[in-house]
């Protein structure tokens, strides 16, 4: 894909700006089809422009591309990840992670942080999520970046709602809230472009469907709604985004003994994972089938569980 022979005797913007629009592209692919579908070709071109910091480049060019790079193995991290590819996503993040500090960008320092916790938060380690996006805190705060504040704030939420911590869930992403606000106008970098009010209120459903599922069941109640406007909002674009929103959804169906509604999310949460190339796309699928189990004996709720079933163990391969 690239040859690795061509390095410039110089590096320029020219260079830099090539590996910025590539990472571009790499990442709707990964938002739209899973890191599946990008992340081989993003090892690919970190391998042409890794060497590219060792070749000669002014204070500035340098800087900027230390930027690109950083953002290129947080990028191959998060596809990794999504892979389930655990080993190598640490790898590109500790990478990452070390560009971001060299290059003094605070605001991808602190997004890196929010990608290694939500690992953690993805394999319910709830505990070691929070800490994650507990250090990030700091780090976003001296960029300046709210919105950079508010995607950790909301993550937050999200970790506390796994430990049954109510209170806490509910003003962390209160605090989520109104810095998303307060960033409106903001010039967001490439890596949080993604954190829109879809997003967020995503992320809102997500912490209620976690808290009927640790604390009390009426957040089911408030969930659904969060959800489904999360769902009504969401782009073409964003298949599996709208994939776990809608397996959320069916979730709360459930924890509310609605199966037939929960059927319905459900089965279209299968057809949009269809062509997504992405193991957490099927993990996500893994408690949506223990709490359709949980109604075993109800018609929809057994189809619901078969068709799960089946989908899960197609997509072994595809992942």
């Amino acid at each position: 894909m690239f040859d690795s022979d061509a390095f410039p005797a110089r590096v320029d913007k020219t260079d830099v700006r090539h590996v910025e629009t590539l990472t571009s592209a790499l990442r709707a692919l990964d938002y739209e089809y899973g890191g599946g579908a990008c992340r081989d070709a993003c090892v690919a071109l970190l391998n042409w422009a890794n060497p590219l910091l060792d070749a000669g480049s002014s204070g500035q060019v340098l800087h900027r591309l230390q930027v690109a790079i950083a953002d290129l193995h947080n990028l191959a991290g998060w596809a990794s990840f999504d892979m389930g590819l655990l080993e190598s996503a640490h790898l590109h993040f500790g990478r990452a992670m070390s560009l971001a500090r060299a290059s003094g960008n605070s605001a991808l320092e602190a997004n890196i942080h929010y990608r290694m916790g939500r690992v953690h938060l993805h394999y319910e380690l709830a505990e070691d999520a929070l800490a994650s996006f507990q250090r990030g805190l700091p780090i976003a705060q001296a960029s300046g970046s709210t919105l950079a504040m508010s995607i950790l704030h909301a993550n937050e939420a999200w970790a506390f709602a796994k430990m049954g911590a109510e209170k806490q869930a509910l003003r962390q992403f209160a605090r989520a809230e109104d810095e998303f606000g307060r960033a409106e106008g903001e010039d967001a970098p490439p890596w949080a472009r993604f954190f829109d009010l879809a997003d967020l209120v995503s992320i809102g459903g997500m912490v209620h469907t976690e808290l009927a599922r640790t604390c009390d069941v009426k957040y089911a109640r408030s969930a659904i709604p969060m959800l489904t406007r999360a769902i009504s909002s969401g782009g073409e674009d964003a298949s599996r985004s709208q994939s776990f929103r809608l397996a959320a959804l069916a979730m709360n169906y459930l924890v509310q003994n609605e199966a037939e509604q929960a059927r319905e999310a459900g089965e279209k949460a299968i057809a949009v994972s269809g062509p997504i190339r992405s193991a957490r796309t099927r993990d996500r699928m893994r408690p949506l089938k223990q709490e359709a189990e949980r109604l075993r004996g109800n018609e929809a709720a057994d189809e619901l569980s078969a068709r799960l079933t089946t989908f899960m163990a197609a997509s072994q391969g595809a992942a």
